[in-house]
């Protein structure tokens, strides 16, 4: 999308009200807000038809997420499906929710722009503490929170500049952009509606397709995503003082070579999920992996891409 249509849509977003139920947001690209989204409700039902084959033929035993994929890609945006599982099944994802909020972020705001973390921010359920209420932080400074951390006062902090509807607005426009149609966003952090008292069915939801496919932008075109995701550590200064030193989720990272950055989530309804990003020996190419509702992310991670490797390899 033009930039400057992007920029007008943020425009028009920011400068009218939000109500919940709105259905509708036109632009001169013919964008549709998501307000007319398959029912959330049913969220193990399995959506189209996966185009690609898998180009692998693993033999996968005790993996225990319901749905996976690891995809192969390079710069010129090439796609080859390695292996899969039911990626098209809408999902709820947690915390990988916050890779659309930082792409929102990262597009609309700058970077040195100061944002005060208020009460509700400070008090998000499920957060991990890294803010208190009045700290004032760069946008680049609650990115790698956010992130790294999965920090949800982080992250709501973020949708403050213009509100959380307006900023759910754009996440959703940015989504159907993206062509990500099996996605939703209810919440800028992935917590369980429950967590937030609202509607059971108001949960994001999305597949692993496209989570792989927003990931995808991410890398080509977002260059200070993977710098951010590949740190297993980040000191966290307030007023010029280091406070503390956040430490990345991904327990991957480093363990596993060749792992270059991800992004966890977990919650109740959602289960463990996780997204992963490997450098191949051609550093033109990437894998991404993604599990969704798994008993244990890392492990089956790790069996995808032992897997993977082996067989790509032979």
């Amino acid at each position: 999308m033009n930039k400057k249509i992007s920029l007008l849509i943020a425009s028009i977003i920011v400068s009218i009200p939000f109500w919940i139920g709105i259905n509708l947001l036109q632009t001169k690209a013919n964008f549709l807000f998501i307000g007319e989204q398959a029912n959330p409700s049913l969220l193990t039902a399995q959506i189209g038809q996966e185009s690609a084959t898998p180009q692998t033929d693993c033999i996968l035993e005790g993996i225990t997420a319901e749905s996976f994929l690891v995809l192969k890609v390079n710069k010129q945006k090439e796609n080859i499906l390695l292996v899969e599982k039911t990626p098209n099944s809408q999902l709820p994802i947690a915390s990988i929710t916050k890779l659309m909020t930082y792409l929102v972020a990262s597009e609309f705001y700058k970077n040195e722009q100061d944002i005060i973390v208020t009460e509700e921010a400070a008090n998000q359920s499920n957060t991990l503490n890294a803010l208190s209420v009045g700290d004032i932080l760069k946008v680049k400074e609650l990115i790698p929170i956010m992130l790294m951390e999965s920090s949800n006062d982080a992250a709501f902090a973020l949708t403050k500049v213009v509100g959380e509807e307006g900023f759910l607005g754009l996440m959703n426009l940015k989504a159907k952009e993206l062509s990500l149609f099996n996605t939703r966003f209810y919440n800028p952090t992935g917590v369980d509606p429950e967590a937030r008292g609202m509607p059971h069915d108001q949960i994001n939801f999305s597949t692993a397709k496209d989570i792989a496919k927003l990931t995808k932008n991410l890398i080509f075109s977002n260059p200070e995503f993977l710098e951010i995701v590949s740190k297993k550590e980040f000191p966290l200064y307030k007023e010029g003082k280091m406070v503390s030193v956040l430490k990345n989720t991904n327990e991957l990272l480093g363990e596993i070579p060749g792992i270059i950055g991800g992004k966890t989530g977990t919650t109740d309804r959602a289960g463990e999920c996780l997204m992963v990003i490997m450098q191949t020996n051609n550093k033109d190419d990437y894998l991404i992996g993604v599990v969704l509702n798994s008993k244990d992310r890392f492990s089956d991670m790790k069996a995808l891409l032992k897997c993977v490797k082996e067989k790509t390899s032979e």
